[in-house]
């Protein structure tokens, strides 16, 4: 059951969403409430969907919950590094399809990708922990 949480492929499209979120800052008028909007429900629908898909629903107890809200102020984080690492290392606009926002979106995406092993490890561990060896 926790192998099947956080498949790749729904981890990259919700990666997508996460970048297309973060990216979307800096772009003016509407096309700002368009991709965040889009991104959002690219990033909260491939969760829902896989848990719509998955046969077996873990119980999720409080340590699996406040990972998950811990993960947020990370993601953050490393969107304001790809920031300020856009503006110094490639001289990147403030405002515009590409710019500084880009790369902060690219880094937080990348990280979240990066992360979700340790993550399934520590879930894993978690439900271990709560639910016994009828988990795996």
């Amino acid at each position: 059951m926790v192998r099947k949480i956080f498949p790749w492929s729904f981890v990259i499209i919700s990666a997508l969403g996460l970048f297309a979120v973060f990216a979307s800052i800096d772009l003016e008028g509407p096309w700002n409430a368009v991709a965040r909007g889009f991104g959002l429900a690219v990033f909260i629908g491939v969760g829902l969907l896989h848990s719509l898909r998955i046969t077996v629903h873990p119980k999720p107890t409080a340590p699996m919950i406040g990972l998950l809200v811990a993960l947020t102020p990370i993601h953050f984080v490393f969107f304001v590094i790809g920031r300020i690492a856009g503006h110094a290392l490639f001289g990147l606009p403030a405002h515009g399809f590409l710019s500084q926002a880009t790369a902060g979106g690219a880094l937080a995406a990348v990280v979240y990708i990066a992360i979700m092993p340790l993550v399934r490890r520590i879930i894993m561990s978690i439900a271990l922990q709560a639910h016994g060896s009828a988990v795996r």
